[in-house]
């Protein structure tokens, strides 16, 4: 895929990482995973590790017994293909939801973003996403902030907004992927409240 920022992208020259901001790097690492590609059983498994579980049940986002796992995943891979994948329900692409096709501005000054931070696309992670679909733009802001913090913070300001629309479509249909994008949508707001370039 040409979304998913690799987790050993070299730093820039900044401050050291606020730890007060720990935790929303955390939640954009961990939701924008979520939105790049359906839960297969080795996501899940670690979702239910202590700490990721204790905050999913925080943001409502409820995880399967042991025992219906398989057909839990099953039903959630039709789901996200419904929500996210289909054409007319509109990708969670900046470039898609602004200019009505792929490849537009937003993809060139994001992959410019994550050349200047030392950051690298790969290509295997989800279903060829965009470098400007929402779930990428939450993993380059997470491995960015504190790091290289003129990149996170132009993609706070001009990189998230646009996707408080498809999390208010994709909420309103309820169940696990609902209260993803609830919760993803509390992540943006609270991401450009932090932000200095849009208070």
């Amino acid at each position: 895929m040409t979304g998913s920022p690799s987790a050993d992208a070299a730093p820039g020259h900044e401050a050291p990482a606020d730890p007060e901001r720990a935790p929303l790097r955390a939640v954009a690492d961990l939701l924008g995973q979520l939105l790049l590609r359906e839960v297969d059983s080795a996501q899940l498994e670690r979702l239910r590790e202590p700490p990721l579980a204790a905050a999913l049940g925080e943001w409502g986002i409820e995880l399967p017994p042991p025992t219906e796992q398989a057909s839990w995943i099953e039903a959630r891979g039709a789901d996200y293909h419904d929500l996210f994948l289909r054409p007319e329900t509109g990708p969670l692409v900046q470039s898609l939801w602004t200019q009505g096709r792929y490849e537009g501005d937003a993809t060139v000054r994001v992959r410019k973003l994550a050349e200047v931070a030392g950051m690298e696309f790969q290509r295997s992670a989800a279903r060829g996403a965009a470098v400007d679909h929402l779930g990428s733009l939450l993993l380059l802001w997470s491995a960015t902030d504190g790091h290289a913090q003129a990149v996170a913070d132009e993609i706070a300001a001009a990189h998230l907004e646009w996707g408080l629309a498809g999390m208010a479509r994709i909420e309103s249909t309820g169940g696990f992927y609902g209260a993803v994008a609830a919760a993803a949508a509390d992540l943006v707001r609270a991401i450009l409240a932090a932000s200095p370039l849009t208070r």
